[in-house]
């Protein structure tokens, strides 16, 4: 049996893909043990991450301020807080600035634990909790939310218990 794989193919494959194919080959020794796949290290879809003491420290270092003020509204309200809140932080309308938001802080999260199948998010949607405007064509208001853990390291963080 032959396995071809053109340059240009092998390119667009991702580092781990190729050291994975390398590996598997027996061209190349294993750089590094076998990492826990994601379920075994606690990552689901649509289930908050849970934040540990020493993660948060290190998520937290070189945010901007209004992405804290953001999350210490986390901290406050019990892990849930509404789009109206979040959007008063910086005195914005917008709703697409909590997308900007939220993307910062899930992309450093998933850099900090090597997310690679970008499964973890920290920060949640409550669809049950949507408000939309009469015709149901305009989102008025809803709930973001952390998990509780997350929460409860978010108060110790910040110094609010």
């Amino acid at each position: 049996m032959q396995i071809v794989i053109d340059t240009s193919d092998w390119q667009r494959l991702s580092a781990p893909v190729r050291q994975e194919l390398l590996q598997l080959l027996g061209n190349q020794p294993s750089a590094e043990p076998p990492r826990a796949s994601a379920e075994q290290r606690g990552l689901r879809w649509r289930v908050p991450y849970d934040l540990t003491p020493a993660l948060a420290k290190k998520l937290l270092r070189g945010l901007s301020d209004d992405t804290i003020g953001r999350l210490k509204l986390f901290a406050r309200n019990g892990g849930r807080v509404t789009m109206r809140d979040l959007l008063a932080v910086t005195k914005d309308s917008d709703l697409h600035v909590l997308s900007a938001f939220e993307g910062v802080v899930t992309r450093k999260l998933r850099r900090l634990i090597g997310d690679d199948h970008k499964i973890a998010s920290l920060i949640m949607w409550d669809y049950e909790a949507e408000q939309w405007d009469a015709d149901h064509k305009e989102l008025v208001d809803g709930v973001f939310y952390v998990s509780t853990p997350t929460a409860q390291v978010l108060q110790r963080h910040f110094g609010r218990n």
